[in-house]
């Protein structure tokens, strides 16, 4: 919708008029300008928020955040490597960045990690102690003697 411009009714030409006239210009301006800022706050709020909902993935970080993530190292640290593999899972921008999505991620990685790390050590145990243990040596049941 286009705001439709602001006028005042003129008054009759007096010895006054020209004060008038200054009066309606600085209501006329104060107007267009309260106008235009709420307009620019209008257009700002439906670009900031049609990305997303608080807290989706598609919500923008605050301004001092995308501000700051400007200034980028790539090619300057040690372990630049890392970050452009771990970049490239995409991990963080489908797990890690929504908070539902990141406590999920936390208890199915510990589960499945607890279930991976406990099946780890009873392998390593059956390696060391291989010939030691009871189920490595079954008992074997002699054959039955025939009475008769």
């Amino acid at each position: 919708l286009k705001p439709r411009p602001l006028a005042l009714p003129r008054a009759p030409a007096t010895a006054g008029s020209t004060q008038m006239a200054l009066v309606r210009a600085r209501v006329l301006g104060a107007l267009r300008q309260r106008t235009s800022q709420l307009a620019n706050a209008k257009a700002n709020a439906q670009r900031r928020f049609s990305g997303g909902g608080f807290g989706s993935p598609k919500d923008h970080e605050p301004a001092w955040i995308e501000r700051w993530s400007e200034n980028r190292r790539e090619g300057q640290d040690n372990l630049d490597w890392f970050f452009r593999a771990f970049n490239s899972t995409r991990i963080y921008e489908i797990f890690l960045k929504s908070s539902p999505r990141f406590y999920g991620f936390i208890v199915w990685t510990s589960i499945i990690g607890g279930y991976c790390w406990s099946r780890m050590w009873d392998h390593i145990w059956d390696y060391v102690n291989q010939g030691k243990l009871y189920r490595h040596n079954p008992y074997i049941y002699p054959v039955p003697d025939d009475d008769e």
